[in-house]
């Protein structure tokens, strides 16, 4: 079981370290921090927000109910924000590539409000990191099939928030991507070899009319990538069988790092 951890020492003249946030979250994926100041943790067990009282951070588990209104458990994995709503994507069950993959869309205007199943994907073995890119629409990536590369998805939203369609935005031939970030007309995405066992890479495009172009490597590493966060003179990413977090610039230089067991995701706090 994994801990959430609060990521110090990220900015010059910072003492690092690493605190312990919340616990209880089984297989901690990913977190999204909302331009409202919301805290997400996606997981094994469900969507958590993170809350914090002054003296104590403390969670709790979003409801998610399925397109007939029932209540349903699934593996969540990314998340996005877009025009003041939280999508995020589950499936029924991380090891059968076959189980029903399912995207949720959260009210982020409602305090108290739910996650409501809003499209069914296809042709998706493996759902991963989430982004927004700058028409709107959504990201997805799909690790794929063991020993296959996987692709990115790209979801259409219309007026109403609602997905109207899905396409293939981007094919690997030798890589699995993992987490996704989009930053202007940039997009940043951390990518793994076929077997898991290789070299990873955190790459950086230029996104264009016919999807991401002119990719760069900005990191290398032989311990598998995971999650990142963008920063204002680089990336944070967490290296996860390398059990550190790292902090690249964007010309590639490592800046600095901390010593994180087995960590999945990493979240810069504003302020």
């Amino acid at each position: 079981m994994k801990k959430i951890l609060a990521l110090l020492g990220l900015l010059p003249l910072a003492v690092q370290a690493a605190v312990p946030l919340l616990d209880g979250v089984q297989s901690a994926e990913n977190q999204l921090l909302t331009q409202s100041g919301r805290w997400f943790v996606s997981g094994e067990n469900g969507v958590f927000e993170g809350h914090f009282d002054g003296r104590a951070y403390s969670k709790q588990r979003l409801t998610a109910r399925l397109l007939n209104g029932q209540a349903h458990q699934c593996y969540f994995l990314g998340m996005t924000e877009r025009q003041g709503r939280l999508y995020t994507v589950c499936t029924d069950n991380i090891l059968n590539p076959l189980a029903t993959k399912r995207l949720f869309v959260l009210n982020l205007a409602d305090p108290a409000g739910e996650l409501e199943e809003m499209f069914n994907p296809t042709d998706v073995v493996l759902p991963n990191g989430m982004a927004t890119l700058p028409d709107g629409s959504l990201l997805l990536a799909d690790s794929g099939a063991p020993l296959l590369p996987g692709k990115l998805l790209r979801f259409t939203v219309n007026a109403h928030g609602a997905v109207d369609g899905q396409s293939v935005y981007y094919r690997y031939v030798l890589n699995k991507p993992n987490g996704l970030k989009v930053d202007g007309q940039r997009l940043y995405v951390s990518l793994n070899p076929l077997a898991y066992a290789g070299l990873s890479q955190l790459r950086r495009y230029t996104l264009g009319g016919a999807g991401p172009q002119d990719g760069v490597v900005l990191f290398s590493s032989w311990w598998f990538l995971d999650d990142f966060a963008l920063s204002s003179d680089g990336v944070v990413v967490a290296e996860f069988l390398g059990n550190r977090v790292v902090h690249v610039s964007e010309s590639g230089q490592l800046l600095r790092e901390a010593r994180v067991t087995q960590p999945t995701s990493v979240q810069l706090w504003r302020g």
